[in-house]
């Protein structure tokens, strides 16, 4: 039964009391986007596969991560989410969405590459779980042709020892017709479809005016449902952390979004601590000294209050693609730095869910984060926050560095062996 509070005004107020700032948001974002064009690209290649550790179904496997060259997100296009690196993809975007062999033919290739293969035997244990990336949405046919999609999905269910593939979209993009039509691709297979999707934060304001993603509880609610009726397991991403907001602030509306996702019927959830990605508003905030990124003991935290739903709730945001230019990490100002064992206990929590892993961890740091923590809320108000920090980062648009722009002109091939993850 849901509870009818999750439809009412937030604490931050309603969407529409937003309204210039989401426009001023959405400015912005689109001048920094605009700062970055397509990288290029090798059409054959996948560019990034990683194994990982993963838990599924309380067992330890291996879990195998192909990211495809993307086409671009087609909602950053329109401003897209404040703190995502995934917007500008490849130069090739039109014969990419134009001919779906180049996807199909990048797929092929990387799932036929022995390294992984041969690294899965060194573990001795069977890859058990295919995740797909490609920067964006795996069902919208702006990003990718129909053709390749299902090409590639018939190809994924016929791999030996694979349990489980993982795609993700924004619901927007998923019709009845379009879930209907991916649960025949799957059908006899014995193999699950899990789809991910953004949800971000449960408060609609976070949402759609700090995180800038379309979307209402009620649509979510809804698509939770229809995947479900075709038999599709439903990911929800939440953040850590969106900007313009404090620290607990931003613990507290994860904790709460984390229960609210299982209260509707997601059937598994990835805490996402916000990392900071080129030419990001986020990441314009770090420049003027409006934002940094979440403490690990943040990350910590939220687990800690989320232990009745462990079995569900892993931990994101190691070691995917793109790179981010900076992780969720402690602030360690002693000689010596803790989030080393953090982020092995993290990882220790993704392969066991056991809480326990976080018990004997300490640091001097850790105080300084619970001041910061105890801190209800920031001295001004939401909107008044929103439209001071943007304010600082107009100021600093014009001189703003285009570096990087030669430097990650060419999409890196990553070959990553990265185990730990969720």
């Amino acid at each position: 039964m849901l509870h009818n509070h999750i439809f009412y005004k937030t604490k931050f107020g309603r969407i529409r009391d937003y309204s210039s700032e989401r426009k001023l948001i959405i400015d912005v974002v689109r001048k920094l986007r605009n700062l970055k064009k397509g990288k290029k690209s090798n059409w054959e290649d996948a560019i990034e596969w990683h194994l990982k550790y993963a838990n599924l179904y309380g067992e330890s496997v291996l879990a195998l991560t192909i990211t495809l060259t993307p086409s671009g997100c087609d909602w950053a296009r329109k401003g897209g989410c404040t703190m995502c690196g995934e917007f500008e993809g490849s130069e090739k975007r039109h014969l990419l969405i134009s001919n779906p062999q180049f996807h199909i033919s990048q797929f092929a290739s990387a799932i036929g590459k022995s390294e992984i293969w041969e690294a899965a035997q060194k573990e001795k244990k069977p890859i058990s779980w295919l995740r797909i990336n490609q920067e964006g949405n795996f069902t919208n046919p702006k990003e990718m042709n129909y053709k390749a999609q299902e090409a590639i999905l018939r190809l994924a269910v016929r791999l030996d020892g694979i349990k489980r593939i993982t795609i993700e979209s924004r619901p927007q993009y998923l019709s009845e017709n379009i879930v209907k039509n991916l649960e025949n691709l799957f059908k006899d297979s014995k193999v699950e479809l899990e789809i991910g999707m953004g949800v971000e934060a449960k408060n609609e304001v976070i949402r759609n005016v700090c995180v800038n993603k379309k979307g209402s509880n009620r649509l979510f609610i809804n698509t939770v449902i229809l995947l479900k009726k075709y038999n599709i397991l439903p990911l929800a991403y939440i953040t850590l952390k969106p900007p313009f907001l404090s620290e607990k602030e931003a613990i507290d509306e994860a904790v709460e979004t984390a229960h609210f996702v299982k209260e509707i019927g997601f059937s598994r959830i990835s805490l996402e601590p916000i990392c900071i990605h080129s030419y990001t508003l986020v990441e314009a905030l770090s420049k003027t000294g409006d934002y940094k990124v979440p403490w690990l003991w943040s990350v910590i935290e939220v687990i800690k209050r989320c232990k009745d739903i462990s079995n569900i709730l892993g931990i994101g945001g190691i070691g995917y693609y793109p790179i981010p230019k900076n992780y969720a990490h402690n602030y360690c100002t002693g000689n010596v730095d803790c989030n080393q064992s953090c982020t092995y206990a993290i990882m220790e929590y993704n392969k066991t869910r056991e809480i326990k892993v976080f018990a004997e961890l300490s640091c001097k740091c850790k105080v300084i984060w619970q001041c910061e923590y105890k801190q209800e809320v920031l001295p001004s108000s939401l909107k008044e926050r929103i439209n001071e920090q943007l304010m600082r980062v107009e100021s600093l648009l014009y001189d703003y560095s285009k570096g990087e722009i030669e430097e990650n002109e060419v999409f890196r091939n990553q070959r990553l062996i990265a185990f730990g993850s969720q």
